[in-house]
């Protein structure tokens, strides 16, 4: 049975048992356990559009309380209809299957039930940096550029992203990986990057074909057919990869920057690294990579 939650009350307490986040410790692990399969249909003006909206969310909670709720907060998105869809994916993104947010808006009243959980704590908490990056990367995830549903494998270095070995088999096509901060400073450029994935560089077919996040566009440079920032080719498949490392048993990869590696001259221990020409370049740890079906 799915909690019920009202959103989202900032200013007051949680009420009831806390659902626990994952340690760091469990987050790197290549364990493997349930299937994470999600449609996606979110274009990238709706995401883009809404991210004002987002900035009262971010810093408050999204706690659950028999109160109404306060719209001082949720009121600007979940007044469109683009905005709702916006935020059904927050709350996919960041809450467990067994949450239930609970909304009325105009008369309506609307449900916004969680899926992945990987930010529980936005519950009782500001969203802190883990929790952005990680649903940043959900939510990029989900961006497709024809806005039709395609199943996609998530798979990260976070045990609510482990696949098993059927997930691994049947989704068996990389298409790249998207990392970021959707909520960062609103006066200035959305972190929002793509890298390429093998599959995707190498034109296999299947539903790649309806995959366009990853996938340079020729008319803008340095961005992808999705208005992404394109970090580069992911892997080692490449002459010059954007991703440190790859994990084989658990098919992902870990560490991602926002331009590729050979044009940095940094510490592989600090957060951001600087390119020969000096530009700071962004390193993330929360990243999702993406796969799908032949």
């Amino acid at each position: 049975m799915r909690t019920a939650f009202y959103l989202p009350i900032a200013a007051m307490s949680l009420v009831g048992a806390c659902a626990t986040a994952p340690s760091e410790s469990l987050a790197t692990s290549d364990v493997l356990i349930a299937n994470r399969l999600l449609a996606n249909r979110m274009v990238a003006s709706r995401l883009f559009a809404n991210r004002l909206s987002t900035r009262p969310l971010v810093a408050g909670r999204m706690s659950p309380s028999s109160m109404a709720v306060n719209m001082s907060t949720a009121g600007r998105m979940l007044a469109s209809e683009d905005g709702r869809e916006v935020f059904s994916a927050l709350v996919s993104c960041a809450f467990p299957a067994d949450v239930l947010l609970t909304a009325t808006v105009g008369g309506l009243s609307l449900e916004f039930p969680g899926e992945l959980g990987l930010a529980p704590q936005w519950a009782w908490a500001p969203l802190d940096r883990a929790g952005q990056g990680w649903v940043s990367a959900c939510m990029f995830a989900r961006v497709n550029a024809r806005d039709v549903a395609i199943p996609i494998s998530m798979r990260g270095p976070n045990l609510l992203l482990a696949v098993d070995a059927d997930e691994r088999m049947d989704w068996a096509l990389e298409e790249g990986a998207f990392f970021g901060n959707f909520f960062g400073p609103i006066d200035q450029p959305l972190q929002w990057f793509a890298c390429r994935g093998r599959d995707q560089v190498a034109g296999e077919g299947g539903n790649l074909a309806n995959r366009l996040c990853t996938v340079p566009d020729p008319a803008n440079p340095g961005f992808t057919m999705c208005g992404m920032t394109f970090a580069g080719d992911c892997g080692s498949f490449a002459s010059d990869r954007v991703c440190e490392t790859f994990s084989q048993r658990g098919t992902f990869y870990q560490r991602c920057h926002s331009a590729p590696l050979q044009s940095q001259c940094h510490d592989h221990g600090q957060h951001e690294a600087e390119q020969s020409t000096g530009t700071l370049v962004a390193v993330f740890d929360q990243v999702i990579t993406t796969f799908v079906t032949p």
